[in-house]
């Protein structure tokens, strides 16, 4: 396909052009957005490998050169995904999370556990892709997920309301995202019941937050 450009005015009025731009308006958030939806079908259909740069401009209905515009391989397009993954289950979180309570902090634990466990589930072809797809190892920070961010925020709103005692809210929910991440992997292998999951977290989490365990039941 035959790359795209934009005309832009140079301050002496004649045109400038930029390669890979798309005519007209930007409309920057749109684009992206439509690239990314059209990246995570290629990906989750095809493979990381296997999937290439022109096959998602097609089926984001762009010239390749719109692409290469906003994303310079495929490894920016995971990373983007990576986000996107974070955002959605956040989404998730946050929705069921402001059901309960403002004071009812164990309610909050276990509404915080059953949204992430069902946005795992939900997005695992998603996660597989964004975490296992590139082969390469996958350190990024944890305590810089929105995801981990969230839960950080619960357990350090819990503590100044004497719900537990947390020295580190921000470690200690990188922790538990762990034991999160890792609870739903073990289902999803087969080692563990789906619908113990849940329980079995909030079991944990209470023991890492130090408080009764009666006390969390609704």
């Amino acid at each position: 396909m035959k790359r795209e450009s934009s005309t832009q005015e140079r301050p002496d009025g004649k045109s400038s052009h930029k390669r890979g731009a798309p005519k007209g308006p930007r409309k920057a958030g749109v684009r992206k957005a439509g690239l990314i939806e059209a990246a995570e079908k290629i990906f989750v259909e095809k493979g990381y490998e296997a999937a290439t740069m022109d096959e998602i401009a097609a089926e984001a209905g762009f010239a390749k050169g719109t692409l290469y515009h906003y994303f310079a391989n495929k490894a920016e397009l995971v990373e983007a995904l990576r986000e996107e993954f974070d955002r959605k289950i956040s989404e998730k979180i946050t929705s069921q999370v402001e059901t309960c309570p403002e004071n009812d902090w164990f309610g909050r634990v276990r509404a915080w556990i059953g949204a992430a466990v069902r946005g795992y589930f939900e997005l695992s072809a998603l996660h597989d892709v964004v975490v296992y797809g590139p082969r390469q190892p996958f350190r990024n920070a944890m305590a810089d997920s929105a995801i981990t961010s969230s839960l950080a925020g619960l357990i350090s709103a819990g503590a100044s309301a004497g719900a537990w005692q947390v020295d580190d809210a921000r470690w200690t929910a990188v922790m538990m995202f762990y034991s999160y991440r890792g609870g739903c992997d073990e289902a999803m292998i087969g080692s563990q019941p789906v619908e113990s999951i849940p329980e079995k977290l909030y079991d944990l989490f209470i023991r890492i937050l130090g408080a009764d365990r009666m006390s969390g039941r609704l």
